[in-house]
């Protein structure tokens, strides 16, 4: 990555091509099958007499499908290797959780793009400056698509809160896939505009929105978990609280230098615990172990975000600190 200028945005620096190409298709990779599987849940989610929600939802998926196709075509030999190693995109798991929620659900799910993303190779260090336009064009199109995506999610919460529409999401799951399509639309605004923080106010941001969104994980797969099963429960409670905590401390403290890098080692702790609680959820679905009304694909698609949050916890130093 290259280095980024002091203050929180510059509009006068352009980045390197293998910067813009390199982390606009790594954000592609990640989020956009994060949002193509918010389509699949909220597909499963309506009724049969919301079948116009269900297809629009299922039109959604396909254009994500899309999306992602054009994104790892033009990611290999691009993508960052510690994306590719991070579990992010695709874990252990990923292929087994979606062919059973495909066979539970009945909702088509295309595993070849999982294999694909499987087969990716990093980037060797060079990155033809002939693929940039084809990154921006991506990059316009996702703007565009997500844009809608999070009308759409908008619309469906308004209705439910509204009590005009009932579907088996809870309406702070509408809230939750909401600010992620909003996350992402910033992300990738700002990489299409040449606009850069300072990493530290990087470092924050995503510390902010990332600790809110695992305590909210932890709370819905609470709640989506039978009764019977108290230790589990238990054990998703003290996570939403533990997040809380953390992110309740951060607005408390601002960002000086200390005590944001002691609060990043709390939180790659943590989110490598709720990781490890994720995983093994994951695994006790895939196993018909557990009761609940949880699918497979739902918290490996936590997982990688977990995943996720770790790299970006690792990736984001302090080091630039003191070094100008």
């Amino acid at each position: 990555m290259s280095k980024r200028k002091k203050g929180v945005f510059d509009t006068s620096s352009v980045p390197m091509v293998g910067d813009f190409v390199r982390e606009s298709l790594d954000l592609h990779l990640f989020m956009a099958r994060i949002m193509r599987e918010h389509a699949i849940f909220m597909q499963v989610g309506f009724l049969s007499k919301d079948v116009t929600y269900a297809q629009q939802a299922e039109q959604f998926k396909c254009q994500y499908d899309e999306l992602l196709k054009e994104a790892i075509m033009l990611s290999d030999c691009t993508a960052s290797e510690s994306v590719l190693r991070s579990g992010e995109l695709v874990t252990d798991k990923t292929l087994g959780a979606e062919s059973k929620t495909q066979e539970l659900t009945g909702v088509c799910i295309d595993s070849t793009l999982t294999l694909e993303e499987l087969r990716l190779n990093p980037d060797p260090g060079t990155i033809p400056q002939d693929i940039t336009p084809h990154v921006q064009s991506l990059n316009q199109k996702t703007m565009a698509l997500t844009t809608s995506f999070a009308e759409f999610k908008a619309m469906v919460l308004d209705q439910v809160t509204k009590c005009c529409l009932f579907t088996n999401l809870f309406p702070s799951q509408y809230m939750h896939i909401h600010k992620e399509a909003l996350f992402y639309l910033k992300l990738i605004s700002r990489l299409q505009n040449n606009q850069f923080v300072d990493s530290r106010v990087e470092l924050y941001e995503q510390k902010l929105f990332w600790d809110n969104i695992m305590g909210e994980h932890a709370q819905i797969i609470s709640h989506l978990l039978d009764p019977s099963e108290k230790e589990l429960s238990h054990k998703a409670q003290d996570f939403a609280h533990r997040f809380d905590k953390l992110e309740r401390k951060l607005k408390g403290e601002g960002i000086p230098a200390t005590g944001l890098e002691r609060l990043r080692q709390e939180n790659i702790q943590a989110t490598s615990a709720i990781a490890e609680f994720k995983a093994a959820n994951t695994d006790l679905l895939l196993a018909c172990r557990t009761k609940s009304m949880l699918s497979p694909l739902l918290t490996d698609h936590t997982l990688r975000e977990a995943y996720y949050y770790l790299r970006i916890l690792k990736t984001l130093r302090l080091v630039y600190l003191g070094r100008g």
